[in-house]
């Protein structure tokens, strides 16, 4: 399997390669992606995965999210989906699994259901609606790493 550098590497090359004019919006929309999952490592007592390990996994995470900024920015649907379902397989991963609550797991079956949506939109070529189930995909995100920050900070 390719590090997480290498695959980042690769995806940004073939992205600016075809479509570099198009990217300043989406650049910021990875800049916030990025913002909001180094935000929230755990520490080794939080979680029975190493933080590195979990660094790891985000930096995969956000190369799947990278996959379906590109398809949206160039309607290639088939990247689309693929983003998408590679989200919906990380979620169930255990290194995923950061918090054993019930709002947690709530949260990480929302951010399924959301990444079917994208998925469905996808798979029918609506490029209308993937953008809108992206935002919800992305504001599930951003809901849970502020969840989990919150529960971490606790007294």
């Amino acid at each position: 399997m390719p590090s997480c550098r290498q695959a980042t590497t690769r995806i940004w090359a073939s992205v600016t390669s075809r479509i570099a004019p198009r990217l300043a919006v989406a650049a910021g929309i990875v800049v916030l992606a990025v913002a909001a999952v180094t935000g929230s490592r755990p520490t080794a007592d939080e979680s029975t995965t190493r933080p590195d390990q979990v660094a790891v996994f985000m930096r995969a995470k956000l190369a799947h999210s990278q996959n379906v900024l590109e398809g949206l920015a160039i309607e290639d649907y088939d990247l689309i989906d693929k983003g998408a379902q590679e989200l919906s397989l990380a979620s169930e991963d255990a290194s995923w699994q950061v918090l054993q609550t019930e709002d947690y797991a709530r949260q990480s079956a929302d951010f399924r259901r959301s990444c079917d949506s994208l998925r469905k939109a996808a798979k029918s070529h609506n490029l209308d609606g993937a953008a809108l189930a992206w935002m919800e995909v992305t504001m599930k995100c951003v809901q849970c790493h502020k969840y989990v920050r919150d529960v971490r900070d606790e007294p």
